[in-house]
Parts: structure tokens; sequence; C-alpha cells
């Protein structure tokens, strides 16, 4: 259940027979989560609302429990190892959505008690000129590629994990829609502000929902500025065909060095049926960035959820694709069952400084279901990834960067060559949600 404020609620008083009971219910009303990850997770209420003469106020959030079972390196481990086979507490949010004559308001805040850290997702405030016409100021969603989301599980597809996927920074975010178009505008001054985390776990830079290239211990200060994006997407039949642009520097706060990032994607998403596809192929460069000792750099250190950072190849092209089919049912509180794949293959264009060898290819696959029960949402999902920098041993480290070594847990040296065959990790996840 949601709050949901009316602009006059007394009305509902005076027009009903019972007063007090129709007053509580103009304050409350159900949220229509759908069926998908789009609509669970999104948060666009106020911006997709288009009557003027409406105020509102809708007060939500989510509970979410997790399970795990891993198949990694060294095989499985017994219930109760910790995040290798246990049941713990996901996250907890809250969320709130606000409308009144077309000023907007949306905000999400998220909790992770598990690991100790919690930070803001999105809070912006914006205005509908028009139908056609939005402006949204504040932690906005960067307009690239697929929106909302690239992915279909409870996991993301792997741009996410570069940055490149439901990405949220500090600026203004501009959209005009007209006939089959929509065209995006936006500005970013910078990352968002990072949260809280646990000192041991990481950088206090790491404490954002967002992947960014964030300041670390060891002689490596970049950080994001100075971002734009353009996007274009049309309807072309029962889907969507875009093309997104986006450059910002990376800049170095002891040398002062200023280096650029630029991506380029292109993206479709179609319905047909009961059937979904989502299609993305990015390509991103990280142009002359450097460390703190001037160094130009062949990988950058990103990082989130207060996490220790990893590398991240500065050259690359990573191609998505993802399936879906929906499957409506009654059964008891089950309406909808989404059965879906998910697939990204990384393609790296960095050589080792040591040798002409091009890092590895990194690799992930996610085949599931979301379960849709009243309230309840629940992804059954089997992640499998191969130098992926979730699914191991060894969290993070080298796996987006040059690949793994022969030995996974270390630098990859010339005493420690890349492994030319590194297998598949496997990590059985059921999330369990209840959302309100």
């Amino acid at each position: 259940m949601a709050l949901f404020l009316t602009q006059s609620p007394l009305k509902a008083i005076n027009d009903s027979d019972g007063g007090g009971s129709n007053l509580m219910s103009s304050l409350f009303s159900s949220k229509d989560y759908g069926t998908s990850k789009a609509t669970l997770e999104g948060g666009n209420a106020a911006a997709n609302e288009i009557n003027r003469d409406t105020s509102w106020l809708s007060v939500g959030g989510a509970f979410r429990t997790n399970y795990i079972f891993t198949d990694y390196e060294s095989g499985t481990s017994p219930l109760g190892t910790d995040s290798r086979h246990e049941w713990t507490w996901d996250t907890w949010r809250i969320n709130v959505d606000a409308y009144n004559q077309g000023l907007q308001l949306s905000f999400e805040y998220r909790f992770y008690p598990t690991f100790n850290t919690h930070f803001i997702k999105y809070g912006w405030i914006g205005y509908r000129f028009d139908h056609q016409n939005n402006l949204q100021m504040g932690i906005v969603q960067v307009p690239f590629g697929l929106l909302t989301y690239a992915s279909h599980s409870w996991w993301f597809q792997l741009p996410y994990y570069v940055g490149l996927e439901d990405d949220h920074q500090m600026g203004f975010n501009y959209t005009r829609e007209s006939d089959d178009w929509t065209l995006n505008l936006a500005y970013f001054l910078h990352a968002e502000p990072r949260g809280t985390s646990e000192a041991g776990f990481g950088p206090f830079s790491a404490a954002r929902y967002s992947y960014d290239v964030v300041p670390t211990a060891d002689g490596n200060t970049n950080i994001e500025r100075h971002q734009i994006n353009l996007r274009a997407a049309r309807n072309i039949g029962a889907g969507e065909l875009g093309i997104s642009l986006q450059t910002h520097q990376v800049y170095n706060q002891v040398t002062e060095h200023t280096g650029n990032q630029y991506a380029i994607a292109g993206h479709y998403e179609g319905t047909w049926g009961n059937w979904g596809l989502k299609a993305q192929a990015i390509y991103y460069n990280f142009d002359d960035v450097r460390d703190d000792a001037d160094n130009e750099l062949s990988y950058v250190q990103m990082g989130a959820y207060g996490f220790g950072t990893y590398d991240v190849a500065a050259e690359a092209a990573l191609y998505s694709i993802g399936l879906s089919y929906n499957f409506p049912v009654e059964w008891g509180p089950i309406s909808n069952i989404q059965v879906y794949n998910d697939y990204t293959l990384m393609q790296k264009f960095n050589e080792l400084d040591f040798e002409e060898t091009e890092f590895k290819v990194s690799q992930q696959n996610v085949l599931g279901a979301l379960v849709t029960a009243g309230s309840i949402f629940a992804y059954f999902d089997v992640a499998m990834g191969s130098n992926h920098p979730w699914l191991t041993e060894a969290f993070g480290g080298n796996a987006l960067g040059t690949g793994r070594g022969e030995n996974f847990r270390e630098p990859v040296t010339q005493d420690n060559p890349l492994d030319d065959d590194p297998g598949w990790n496997v990590r059985f996840n059921i999330n369990l949600g209840y959302y309100f």
C-alpha cells in the first residue's frame, strides 16, 4: 500500500456518507508495480503525470531478503558461509513521489544492513512545461542506452558494472517527446554524492548506488565531472530504436590533469504479445586518463555499494541481449511469471604493459524468472560469469580490467600470466521483496 495524499481530502468527507472511512481510502491507495523490473524498480510516477490540475504525494518503499548459493573457483560451500551460502537481509528502501500543478519530486534512499551501507539512489525536482517538455534537476538518471534498465533480472547487465546502465549523476535532464520521438539533453556537474559505508569494506568514495570512477588511497585520485549526454529514440512498430552519446572529464585531484571518457550506444527494445526483447551495443573509451604519478592508465578504478574499487578496462565494447516471456497465471496470489535470459559480452581493446597481449573478455549470463504475487515479487536467478567482478571468490580485482591471472587472487604479472580459460562461476540467487 502507498500513502497517497490528494489535493482536497476534506472533499472526500463532504461527499461521503461515512466521512472518516472515505478519507482513509483517499489517503491510502494500492500501487501497481506491473510485472517487470522496469515498473517494479522505476520511480517516474511524478515525471509521467500529465494532468497539471492535480496535486498528490505518494510514499512507498520495499523490504527485501536474499538467498545465495554459489559454485565458484573452489566449489560450493556449507550453509552459513558468508556471501557464499546464506539467507540474508538484502535491502530496505523509502520512496517519495509528489506532484503539484506541474512541479515534481522523486526520491529514493536505500539501506543495505548486511554490509552496513546506505545512500541515495536518486532525488530530483522537476517541472512539466506541457505534455511534450519536461525538466528534472538534482540526482537524475543518466539518459543513456536502454531505459530504465538493460536487464530483466535482479542482477544488471554488464554495462551497469562499468557505469553505463541505470547510472545517476548530479545535474539536469531535459526531455522532449513529440510524435514518435523522445529526445534527451543532459548535463551533470559531477557524480552523485557518496553515502555512508563500513570503513573495513573499502573507501568511503565507493558508498554509492551507481558505479563511477572514484578516488582511492593508492595514488589514484580521479573523479568524474562535466558530463554531457544526448539521446534520441524513436518508436517503430512495437519497439523503440535509439542512439546515445556521452562524454565527461576524468579529473585528477593531485596533478590537475584532465582526461576524458567517450561512449556511444545503439539500442532496441520491443514487445510482441508476451515476448520482450532488449538489445544494445556500447563502445566507450577513457582517453588520456592518468594516475597521481602522471602515468597514463589502461584501466580505471570504479566503485559502488561501499565495497572496494576494481579495475575497468579503459577501452571496450559491450554487446547485450535479453529475451523475456510473460506467463499470466491464476495460482492463488500468483498472477504472472516472467521468464528471461540476459547475456553480455565485454570485448576489451587494451594490452598488457609488459607484453603484447590483449585484455581478456568478460561475460555474464542470467537465466531466471520474476514471480508476481500481489505486493510480493520474487526473482529466481541463475547467474553465470567469466572474468566477472562479483561472481568469484576474489571480489572485484582485475576481472573487468586485464582479466584474471592463472592465480585469480593476484594481479597479472609475467609470473602470473592471463588465464586463457578462466571458466564460469555460478550463483543461484533468490530475492524476495515486499513492495508497498
